[in-house]
């Protein structure tokens, strides 16, 4: 086991597309004014900043292994103490509050949430639960959960958490990997604690809060590759709670200009790390009749080509379904995601 000095390292993740929002953040930490704190960016980082230091880990941006990034930078940290970000995320000033907490509570809290909050000034899912029998919901701040987990996207802990418990370096986005390693912080015998008085935004406009659950909205926001053609719809991943599975579903509306002739070149992923007896099935729909399946075995993707008529709208639709109920596994909180993506979305004239 490290032995680290006291303070604070500060462990971003990026893919390097967010490259103003990743600098904004990094001021945000800076104007904490912490005494003893340092700055870790690993992924793609599209640029250089004094005092900040760089990780290549360009490979694992480009294929989404969130947990690969985020266990290289803790383990570069050299503080006892790891605050553990997406590129999109904004401290307030009190977030020191919580900060000071963990350290005045570290007897009881090893791992510490805070206010997350959506740009709209909902909340992100900061304090939640997921896994047991009240499924996936947010936690009011006066409650606690046994199966309360820490989102991927914001984890503040003591530097030997990590040490014990790794996140997973092969699952990608969408693949559940925060739930993952929530399970495992509990089942080592770390506690999550909450901290209200210290607050971070989630600086991504597409989320709000509605009643006990988020609310995601797509938009051409998500890939800068997108055209102006093309609408998503939406994407969303609701648990079935009978068989401890994901389904995500993906929506493209396209709208072509009249007498203008095109074909949509559509990519679709698989992020999941899908056990080959357990394959991710993706139906494609197009206009509400179906075109085929696409059959995924592991992480994989196939290219998508479909004719469109001058001026006749397109709708396509993908749902991916991938099932392990839990007396599979002979785990009970065992949850294996599936998840789809779809990217280099281009209509192209013919």
């Amino acid at each position: 086991m490290t032995t680290r000095a006291a303070g604070f390292s500060f462990c971003l993740i990026t893919d390097g597309r967010r490259p103003q929002q990743l600098a904004e953040e990094i001021a945000t930490i800076r104007a904490l004014q912490l005494p003893a704190y340092e700055i870790i960016v690993a992924g793609r980082v599209p640029f250089a900043v004094d005092g900040v230091r760089v990780i290549d880990a360009a490979h694992h941006a480009l294929v989404g292994q969130l947990g690969a990034m985020r266990n290289l930078a803790c383990a570069a940290a050299r503080f006892d103490h790891l605050i553990v970000a997406d590129d999109d995320m904004r401290f307030h000033l009190d977030f020191a509050n919580g900060l000071r907490y963990l350290v005045a509570h570290g007897a009881d809290v090893d791992v510490l949430c805070v206010r997350l909050l959506n740009p709209d000034g909902t909340r992100y899912w900061d304090w939640a639960t997921s896994g047991g029998p009240r499924g996936h919901i947010l936690l009011d701040y006066r409650e606690t959960d046994p199966f309360v987990y820490v989102t991927g996207g914001l984890a503040i802990m003591k530097a030997t958490v990590h040490d014990a418990v790794r996140w997973d370096d092969v699952r990608g986005f969408y693949a559940g990997e925060d739930l993952d390693w929530s399970s495992r912080v509990r089942a080592a015998g770390f506690r999550i604690g909450l901290c209200v008085d210290a607050t971070v935004t989630h600086d991504d406009a597409r989320y709000t809060r509605q009643g006990h659950t988020l609310r995601f909205q797509q938009d051409l926001a998500l890939f800068d590759r997108l055209v102006p053609d093309v609408e998503v719809a939406g994407f969303f991943r609701p648990l079935e709670p009978d068989t401890r599975w994901m389904s995500m579903d993906g929506r493209i509306r396209v709208e072509p200009k009249a007498g203008v002739a095109r074909v949509l070149r559509v990519s679709v992923a698989s992020l999941a790390a899908s056990l080959a007896e357990l394959p991710l099935r993706v139906v494609v729909e197009v206009n509400g009749a179906a075109a085929g399946t696409l059959v995924f075995k592991g992480p994989q993707s196939f290219n998508l080509v479909l004719p469109i008529a001058p001026g006749a709208p397109l709708l396509v639709r993908m749902q991916s379904t991938h099932g392990v109920r839990a007396a599979d596994v002979g785990v009970p909180d065992d949850e294996r995601p599936a998840s789809i993506l779809l990217h280099d979305v281009a209509l192209d004239a013919t």
